[in-house]
């Protein structure tokens, strides 16, 4: 997986980086990218003619390096961590505009954030040893220090989801939609383990909207592509599901579970019966045709011979035939935590 996502481009011509800092700022770089605090002044006129007066406000910013020109700040709340979303600023605005804060970084910024991870860390264990309950109060603790934290509030909705409780999870699912941050490019594997816990809910469009985020920052990665083709599967959307499948294999042909989702697609147009058992709309004749033509090239045939190939809920097997999934009685139902790097 590429890590270009993490890089910007405003279309505009790179900033002159002949411009001179008179702060030192190599102190204040983190693997030779700046990450400081800094702050701006405000003056504000208040009053009138004798009266007027002039009051200056400072206001403290999070600064992180995106690339030589371009920088992201956001601003400090009253809990000394960065909230909202974020501002991208020039080089030359930077040096300007800017004064490095970096006493009030260390002693204060970078404990309050250093605190705020581990929150978040153990809400992540909690939630990982199915302490549900738990780690939803340490999500919360954690919008308490930052209200729109994006890590907390994908973690609340994992937790909702986990639980069933549809309605708590799309109302995060609305409130996660206004936080600019959360689509940022820097979370595109939350997105995906969101849309795996989604999926599993059978929230199915609203999978399908995460991994589809996912994809807009990481266009190569085939577990994705995968995960999204079985959420269209799920939902009976044989289109949709023959093409996530078929980006999945042209970005690794190797990808075991995605070879197996082709044979389950051609098991079950070969069997009505099935079809109905299962809940799933007939496979159209082109979407059948695409699938074998892709089994065909890389098999040389389809090998499915030793009995019809049907799909399970509750296990990844193929009943009155193999296991679809491969040499073991793996659940089908789990097989994206697997593989949802």
């Amino acid at each position: 997986m590429s890590d270009d996502f993490r890089k910007l481009d405003q279309g505009d011509e790179p900033e002159d980086l002949s411009i001179s800092s008179p702060y030192g700022w190599e102190y204040l770089s983190d693997g030779g990218q700046i990450r400081c605090v800094f702050s701006t002044t405000k003056t504000i006129k208040m009053g009138t003619g004798a009266d007027a007066r002039k009051h200056e406000s400072m206001i403290y910013w999070f600064v992180e390096q995106l690339s030589e020109e371009r920088f992201e700040a956001r601003i400090i709340n009253i809990k000394c961590v960065p909230e909202g979303n974020a501002e991208l600023i020039p080089l030359h605005t930077l040096i300007k505009d800017y004064k490095p804060e970096l006493a009030f970084y260390e002693d204060s910024v970078l404990p309050a954030m250093e605190d705020l991870d581990e929150i978040l860390d153990q809400g992540d264990e909690y939630r990982e040893d199915g302490e549900l309950y738990s780690a939803e109060m340490e999500y919360e603790r954690a919008c308490t220090i930052e209200k729109k934290n994006v890590r907390a509030l994908f973690g609340l909705g994992l937790v909702y989801s986990s639980r069933k409780e549809v309605g708590r999870t799309r109302a995060l699912l609305a409130e996660l939609v206004g936080v600019k941050a959360a689509f940022d490019g820097k979370n595109q594997h939350l997105f995906n383990e969101f849309g795996i816990s989604l999926r599993k809910s059978e929230l199915f469009n609203e999978a399908i909207v995460y991994y589809r985020r996912g994809l807009d920052f990481v266009k190569n990665d085939e577990h994705l592509y995968y995960n999204l083709a079985r959420a269209h599967y799920e939902d009976g959307d044989w289109n949709g599901c023959l093409d996530g499948l078929i980006m999945s294999h042209r970005l690794n042909p190797g990808l075991g579970v995605a070879r197996d989702l082709f044979e389950l697609m051609v098991g079950l147009a070969e069997d009505e019966r099935l079809l109905r058992r299962y809940g799933k709309p007939p496979v159209p004749s082109k979407v059948l045709m695409r699938a074998k033509q892709i089994l065909a090239v890389e098999t040389g045939k389809l090998s499915l011979d030793d009995g019809p190939i049907y799909f399970s809920k509750a296990r990844g097997r193929a009943r009155g035939g193999r296991d679809v999934m491969g040499d073991n009685d793996v659940d089908i139902v789990e097989i994206d935590d697997v593989i949802d790097d």
